[in-house]
C-alpha cells in the first residue's frame, strides 16, 4: 500500500494544529467531572469527544485531508507488522527489570478485583484497556505525530512520546502507574514511524499495557 503522500510544510496548518493540540489537551484536563459517575467512564466518554471525534473532524473538515494522514490505514511497509515485536520485546524487557530492581512493584497497581479473577482481567485488559489505548493512539500518533510533527522525522517518536508523558505527569506528579503507558507511547510511536498506521501501533501499545500487567501479576506482588 502506498504512503499517505506529506503535505508541504505550511507554518499556518503548523501553528493551526499545534494550538489544536494544546488546548485539546488542556480542555481535557479542566473538562469538569460528576463525582457521582465512575471516574472510568467518564474518561472514555470525555476520550472519544476529545481524543477520537475532535482530530478526525479537524483533519476532514478543516485540513480537507483523508483519514489515512492520521495513521486510519494498512501498514505502507510490507512486513509491517514485524515492527511490533521489535519494539514491544525491548520496552517489556525493561519493565520487567524495573520490577525485579526498583520499587515499582510497590508503587504499581492493578484493581483488586481483576487480580483474583482471570476473566475479569481479560475484560479489563480487552475493553477498558483496549480502549483507552485506542483513543490515546489517534491523538497522539495520529494527529500529533502523523499529522503535526511528521516533518520531523524519527524525532516525532520522541517528541509525541515527551508531550504524552507531560500530560500524564503534569496535573499530579510522577506515579510508577504512569511508567506502563510511558513505554507504551514509545513502543507504538516506533511502529507508527514505521509503519504510518495507528492499528499496528495501537496493537503495539495494548499489547505493552497487556504484558506490563501480565509481568506485575506475575512477579510484582
Amino acid at each position: 500500500m502506498s504512503a499517505f503522500p506529506l503535505p508541504a510544510f505550511n507554518m499556518r496548518r503548523f501553528l493551526a494544529t499545534g494550538l489544536l493540540v494544546v488546548a485539546t489537551l488542556v480542555s481535557f484536563r479542566l473538562f469538569p467531572t460528576d463525582p457521582r459517575v465512575n471516574g472510568s467512564v467518564q474518561a472514555i466518554v470525555l476520550g472519544i469527544a476529545f481524543f477520537l471525534l475532535l482530530p478526525m473532524a479537524y483533519v476532514l473538515v478543516v485540513l480537507k485531508e483523508p483519514l489515512p494522514s492520521i495513521g486510519f490505514s494498512g501498514s505502507v511497509r510490507k512486513l509491517g507488522f514485524l515492527s511490533v515485536p521489535i519494539a514491544v520485546v525491548p520496552i517489556v524487557s525493561i519493565w520487567y527489570m524495573l520490577l525485579q530492581m526498583t520499587d515499582a512493584k510497590t508503587g504499581y497497581s492493578l484493581p483488586a478485583f481483576i487480580q483474583s479473577s482471570f476473566p475479569f482481567f481479560v475484560l479489563y485488559e480487552v475493553f477498558l484497556v483496549g480502549t483507552i489505548a485506542f483513543l490515546y493512539e489517534v491523538f497522539f500518533r495520529g494527529l500529533v505525530m502523523l499529522s503535526w510533527l511528521t516533518r520531523s522525522g524519527i524525532m516525532s517518536v520522541f517528541l509525541q512520546a515527551a508531550l504524552f508523558i507531560a500530560f500524564l505527569v503534569v496535573p499530579d506528579g510522577f506515579g510508577w502507574e504512569y511508567v506502563p503507558m510511558m513505554f507504551a507511547a514509545l513502543s507504538s510511536g516506533f511502529v507508527a514511524y514505521h509503519t504510518r498506521s495507528i492499528y499496528y501501533s495501537w496493537f503495539s501499545g495494548w499489547v505493552t499495557l497487556f504484558l506490563a500487567d501480565v509481568l506485575f501479576l506475575l512477579f510484582g506482588r
